[in-house]
Parts: structure tokens; C-alpha cells; sequence
């Protein structure tokens, strides 16, 4: 691989599938969600799997659908939209879903409620998987860097799609309880991915113009990519178009900054 043109001046990282592994959370919180919700939300039958790994890669390879509560409460209207009440009929196939998002343009809220009607409440809805995924699923979590962030070669920051409740058990997970507050953009501030804000105000936070942005999905590739500054680094294999491509990002600073993770992720030996 290419690196020799590498130059970066700072470190942003998103957090989930990038920071932290969540294959057993959030994909977990989705799908039980679509079940256990199906009755309680729309007053039908639960009698198919609903949510699968191939939803689940159409809905991450689309720059609008990063928000994982918000996939919940978008199959919720899509199924509802039909009439039917047993899920077996209702719930989209991946091709119809492929076809229904395909379609999205401009606000989230209101692009559904336009296209499918205001059928399912969306805080209700995002109310219900934040309770399962703070109850239990965010213990199944573990850290995919093994390094305190004052250890890393350059200037940290995190972008993500997590809210303010969802980052502080992600400190935890990360043992990043001392990470600076203003060295992180998530919801709750207001900023959202795709929009190249968040990289924006954490480069003139940091004094920086180039940064390595470490993200897994659509919507990390295209904030940077309007940006206009800097690297994407993709992690995992959702975005084979990317021109930097790691299973993890120790893998990812070890050949492109020759930076080797020593140690557990306090720094220690």
C-alpha cells in the first residue's frame, strides 16, 4: 500500500465498529427491538426473524441511516406502511429495502413521515432500544484499541453517531475516562454524520488541518469526503471503495504511521 503521500497531523476516530466492537450490541439491540417492538409498537405478530446481517449491511453502506435507533423506527414505518400484521409479510426484503432507501432525500423525520405516514412514534421508539442497549447489551462491548489515547502518536479526537449517555459507558470501555469533553462531537451537540461539521470544529479545536479519519460506515466516508481535508481510514469490510482498508485500527496505525500498539490500554507493558 501507497503511504509515502501520508501526512496527517491528527488522530479522529468514530467510535463504534472503530473504537469498540459492537457486533453483539447494537446489530443485537436492532433486531430484538423489531421483535419485541413489532406488537408493541404496531399491534402485529412477530412470526419472522425480521432484522438480518444483510439489512444491516444496505443500511450501513447508506450515508443516512448511521443512526442505529432511528434504523428501528424506519423498518417500523416501512412494515407498518403496509397494513399487514404478521412481520413474515410485512417486513421489507433486503431488495425492497435496497429500493425504499434509494429513494431518501433530505430530512430523515420528515422524508418518513411524507413517505410512509406518521405511524410509529419515533421517541417512543428510541426510547425503547436506548433502555435495552444501556440495560444490557452495551456489557457485551470490547475495545478494538488497546491504548490509552495520551499513548497515540498524534492529536485524538472522536466523532459518532453515540449520544452523551452511550459515550460515557464507551469511556469505560476504552478505560478513556479522563478523555477531554471538547475533543468529542456526538449527538447531543447537535452535529450529525454525514455532516462534515463535527470535523471541522474538533481540527480547529486541535490547531490542525489533515487528519486520519477512522470510520466504518457510508456516513464516515462521505463527512470527510466533504470535508475535503485530510484521510479516511476504513475499518472492516463495509466500504471496499475506500483506498485505506484494516480489519482494526491498531492494524491501521501500525502500517500507516508505524505506530505498534505495546501493552494493555493504560500504556502499561
Amino acid at each position: 500500500m501507497d503511504t509515502e503521500k501520508i501526512t496527517p497531523d491528527a488522530l479522529i476516530f468514530d467510535i463504534d465498529g472503530v473504537l469498540i466492537n459492537v457486533e453483539k450490541s447494537f446489530p443485537e439491540v436492532i433486531r430484538l427491538s423489531v421483535l419485541r417492538g413489532w406488537e408493541k409498537f404496531c399491534g402485529g405478530e412477530s412470526d419472522a426473524p425480521g432484522y438480518t446481517p444483510a439489512h444491516e449491511r444496505i443500511l450501513k453502506r447508506h450515508g443516512a441511516f448511521n443512526d442505529d435507533y432511528d434504523i428501528v423506527w424506519l423498518l417500523f414505518s416501512i412494515s407498518a406502511a403496509t397494513g399487514e400484521k404478521k412481520l413474515s409479510r410485512a417486513f421489507p426484503s433486503p431488495e425492497k429495502l435496497q429500493s425504499e432507501i434509494s429513494r431518501f432525500s433530505g430530512d430523515l423525520g420528515a422524508w418518513v413521515q411524507e413517505r410512509y405516514g406518521a405511524l410509529v412514534s419515533r421517541s417512543a421508539v428510541r426510547a425503547d432500544c436506548s433502555a435495552l442497549y444501556t440495560g444490557e447489551m452495551y456489557k457485551l462491548e470490547s475495545p478494538m484499541l488497546r491504548c490509552h489515547w495520551k499513548k497515540l502518536p498524534l492529536p485524538t479526537a472522536i466523532y459518532t453517531g453515540r449520544d452523551a449517555i452511550e459515550w460515557e459507558l464507551a469511556k469505560k470501555t476504552l478505560g478513556w475516562e479522563d478523555f477531554p469533553s471538547e475533543l468529542i462531537i456526538h449527538s447531543d451537540s447537535g452535529i450529525r454524520k454525514p455532516s462534515p461539521k463535527g470535523l471541522e470544529i474538533l481540527c480547529g479545536r486541535l490547531g490542525v488541518k489533515n487528519p486520519l479519519f477512522f470510520g466504518d460506515t457510508a456516513s464516515d466516508m462521505q463527512a470527510l469526503a466533504t470535508f475535503e481535508n485530510g484521510y479516511f481510514v476504513a475499518i472492516g469490510d463495509l466500504l471496499p471503495e475506500a483506498k485505506y482498508i484494516y480489519k482494526n485500527p491498531e492494524l491501521a496505525l501500525g502500517d500507516l504511521l508505524n505506530f505498534k500498539i505495546g501493552g494493555d490500554i493504560n500504556g502499561r507493558k
